[in-house]
């Protein structure tokens, strides 16, 4: 008896989990590290010189001598509300030498907080192995190549990521019912971005579906009016918005849904808005829930609203820019609160069970691969940002005029504040440490011949030190052309007068595939553009090569521009 009851109780005992069971959930989970450590990397590659927006706040923050306008952080830039990312400028600007990576890193820091946020605010009815997707689609989707602009041009994500992590904020506090907590976080959203004002209606559908008093249901909606109204009174006339709001209704869809639906894609407006289409069309066949479901979901139900809210907002304000104006990069945070609140509802109240595992698969994988030329886009604009670091130190950023205003007034300011390119951190990133203002002896810098500027080598290779464009521009004369010392690539560029002080630099590894076909054995980078003072007296340029040194005269008669 005893053996037969061993036998039966043996039998009835449940198997123990295998390996996949117990670990793959939480080696699921942990995949939510990989996109923001890869982010991390976008960030510490990228130029530590700050992009155009950034310029014109600090310009309105501070005074002539870099010290704080205190009532300047209550304004406007472009009619939004701007009172936490100029916070941070000037944070940025004051006590971290202006530098963009740091000011990227916190970015990073608001980027993982969001999918914090999201993994809290999921259903616990959920299982392991979908919570854990879900948080690593969260995480693609919230750093996903699409939106690097967000974080390695950090001025643009300390609006739009912040808000986007003070809106989760407000959701999961209504969700749990802290109302006080979650009215706290919409304000201090709306005084990040003006698309952060779908945050109110937001949270009043969540306390409509969670079955809330009407005062609770009111009062966000309430406070949003008030917000809103408030933002009608104090902006007063405002310009900087390029062009005026479109009145074709049909361009302000195209907006709106190839934002909502830009993860999509590529570059193709088409695919976006029928992505965006598509979204919309899962939701509302997910729409029929019970009482007790549409209260679990009412958060992910916010989310959508205020995804589509702010792309209402955006599409009223920016579809006269063209169709593919809602595919910009620094949209990604709107797309992506959409996604994930598809793929959560999707998930965790099923109407197809089956596709779940792959609806949440083939978004991780799609959305990232599909955001690799807008990634490549944004990496093939970092040259112009370090060429106009060198330009602002000397003193002649004429040709950036797209990319930092004002100089006569912003330079003063840089340099007071102590200012990135005006900081320690500042180099033309040569390995001997040469830098603008050192003076050097050039006499065992090699030279070229003078007449086609090329010089055979023993081994039947070339030095090309080829200046194609020379020219001047306001106070700065700009240069351009391709170098290569056999089959190296130039590491950093000078420019030098005729003491050898160094007035001026460049930057180097630029693709040329017209100069690369002409020489064979190197893969791409040959280009390079330098810019120095427009100073009269011959100046000389030069190539720093594995080899070492190498120097050639420029003209001294450059086209000049008008």
């Amino acid at each position: 008896m005893t053996d037969i009851a061993s036998a039966a109780d043996e039998r009835a005992a449940p198997e123990a989990p295998s390996p996949v069971q117990r670990f793959g959930p939480v080696l699921l989970g942990l995949s939510a590290i990989v996109p923001p450590l890869m982010m991390l990397r976008e960030v510490l590659r990228y130029p530590q010189m700050h992009f155009y927006d950034y310029w014109w706040v600090l310009l309105d923050i501070t005074r002539d001598d870099g010290s704080l306008r205190p009532e300047a952080l209550l304004g406007f830039r472009n009619e939004h509300p701007f009172v936490l990312p100029s916070l941070l400028f000037w944070l940025s600007a004051r006590y971290g030498h202006g530098l963009n990576q740091p000011l990227g890193l916190l970015i990073v820091a608001f980027g993982v907080g969001c999918v914090l946020l999201v993994w809290a605010l999921l259903p616990r009815t959920l299982n392991r192995w979908q919570r854990a997707g879900l948080v690593a689609a969260a995480s693609t989707l919230v750093f996903n190549p699409h939106g690097i602009h967000n974080y390695v041009r950090s001025m643009s994500g300390a609006s739009w990521l912040l808000a986007l992590l003070l809106v989760l904020a407000a959701l999961l506090a209504m969700q749990r019912q802290h109302r006080i907590s979650a009215i706290v976080f919409g304000l201090l959203a709306s005084i990040s971005y003006g698309t952060s004002f779908a945050v109110w209606p937001a949270l009043a559908l969540v306390a409509w579906l969670r079955g809330e008093r009407r005062r609770w249901v009111a009062t966000p909606a309430v406070v949003g009016v008030v917000v809103v109204a408030a933002w009608f009174v104090l902006r007063g006339p405002q310009g900087g918005g390029g062009s005026t709001p479109t009145d074709d209704p049909a361009q302000a869809l195209l907006a709106g849904l190839s934002m909502l639906g830009m993860v999509w894609t590529g570059t193709e407006p088409s695919i976006a808005l029928i992505a965006g289409v598509a979204g919309l069309a899962v939701l509302a066949l997910h729409g029929r829930q019970t009482s007790e479901e549409r209260s679990s979901a009412a958060p992910w139900w916010g989310l959508v609203l205020y995804a589509v809210g702010c792309a209402v907002m955006i599409s009223g304000s920016r579809a006269a820019f063209g169709e593919s104006a809602g595919l910009q990069s620094r949209y990604n945070s709107m797309s992506a609160a959409l996604w994930i609140a598809v793929l959560v509802i999707a998930v965790a109240w099923a109407r197809w069970p089956r596709f779940r595992t792959v609806a949440v698969a083939g978004t991780v994988l799609a959305t990232v691969a599909l955001g690799a030329p807008m990634a490549q886009a944004v990496r093939a604009d970092a040259p112009n940002q370090n060429l106009l670091a060198i330009a602002a130190r000397i003193g002649h950023p004429d040709g950036f005029a797209d990319r930092f205003p004002e100089p006569e007034r912003l330079l003063p300011r840089l340099r007071a504040l102590g200012h990135y390119p005006f900081s320690p951190e500042f180099t033309l990133g040569c390995p001997d440490g040469l830098e603008i203002g050192d003076r050097v002896d050039t006499a065992t810098w090699r030279t070229p011949s003078v007449g086609n500027l090329r010089e055979p080598r023993p081994d039947g290779r070339d030095v090309v030190l080829n200046v194609e464009t020379d020219q001047v521009q306001g106070g700065a004369r700009m240069l351009e052309g391709w170098a290569i010392s056999g089959i190296e690539r130039a590491r950093c560029i000078a420019v030098l007068d005729q003491t050898g002080t160094v007035v001026g630099g460049g930057v180097v590894d630029i693709p040329r595939s017209d100069a690369e076909t002409q020489t064979p054995g190197i893969e791409i980078g040959l280009g390079f553009q330098a810019v120095a003072p427009a100073q009269p007296g011959p100046l000389r340029i030069a190539f720093q090569f594995p080899d070492g040194w190498w120097i050639r005269p420029l003209t001294e008669s450059p086209q000049v521009l008008p």
